[in-house]
């Protein structure tokens, strides 16, 4: 009796041991995960906006090219980040930023060409730079339609969560986009009516890819998926767009209030006729060229 008393004693304290050290294993392998996240992601992560600001801040010397340096390094590590620590779901960002890298530079390079030969004042591009930037566009936004139809960026044997959130995000905001550019360029631009139509035939094409994404099955996602991620999108987007109009509202009324306990200026003595000939000399020496 005793020996099969020590027996089971000596068992338990086995079992024990088994699991104080795989307990002890598999917190030492989330904390090796936890730093290697934060390390090879994060810490890439803070850096960009970080050092986006320390380039912008000052154009001469080593620091914006230091600076630069790091926000390059610090992306490619970002877009990589689905390699170097595959153990973190943060990685799914990075994968998705990897995945459409291409369509987004085409559709950026095709938004710059056919701005910047509109009408505008400064360093306007050649007429033939639109028809490319157009057809640059179109190719990026074709692209992005390919992934959706055909192959969805996969991440972890299924498709990545960022992109069903993403895509939807981005046919609804570009539609967003397009009608608040086409009511401003209606409303305080001076004959503005071929950008107004460009951004309408923007919108409506957008809108009309958002309709057949939620309404046609893709290879690896469904309709009725992508309409429950455009429902999650939509509130996401309203409640964005309300607490700005609150932000804008209080700062308004705060403003208000505060210039109207202000006391009344006091008021200005009438110029003198030196004062007013002083003042024709100089609007005479910058709008006239000067004295000849």
């Amino acid at each position: 009796m005793s020996e099969r008393v020590k027996l089971s004693n000596r068992d338990t304290a086995r079992q024990y041991m088994e699991n104080t050290y795989s307990l002890s294993t598999l917190a030492q392998a989330l904390m090796e995960d936890f730093f290697q996240a934060a390390l090879l992601f994060w810490l890439p992560l803070v850096c960009l906006p970080f050092g986006t600001v320390l380039a912008l801040s000052r154009k001469e010397g080593r620091r914006p090219v230091i600076a630069w340096s790091v926000v390059l390094l610090a992306f490619i590590m970002i877009l990589f980040s689905w390699v170097t620590v595959p153990a973190s779901d943060s990685s799914a960002g990075g994968h998705l930023l990897l995945s459409i890298i291409g369509p987004t530079i085409l559709m950026a390079l095709g938004c710059f060409m056919t701005i910047f030969t509109g009408k505008i004042p400064v360093r306007r591009l050649p007429e033939p730079a639109r028809p490319v930037g157009l057809i640059s566009l179109a190719l990026g936004v074709s692209w992005l339609v390919m992934m959706h139809l055909n192959s969805p960026p996969i991440w972890r044997h299924q498709v990545n969560p960022y992109w069903l959130v993403w895509w939807p995000s981005f046919l609804l905001s570009v539609i967003l986009l397009t009608s608040f550019v086409t009511g401003a360029l209606l409303m305080a631009g001076g004959n503005r009516r071929k950008e107004a139509s460009l951004m309408v035939f923007f919108g409506l094409l957008f809108l009309g890819l958002l309709l057949t994404v939620i309404n046609m099955d893709g290879t690896l996602t469904t309709a009725e998926e992508m309409r429950s991620y455009l429902w999650l999108v939509s509130a996401d987007i309203l409640g964005t767009v309300i607490g700005i109009l609150i932000a804008v509202i209080s700062v308004a009324i705060v403003v208000t209030k505060y210039e109207n306990s202000l006391p009344e200026p006091n008021t200005v003595l009438e110029l003198t006729a030196e004062e007013k000939e002083l003042i024709l000399k100089h609007l005479g020496n910058n709008l006239e060229g000067g004295n000849k």
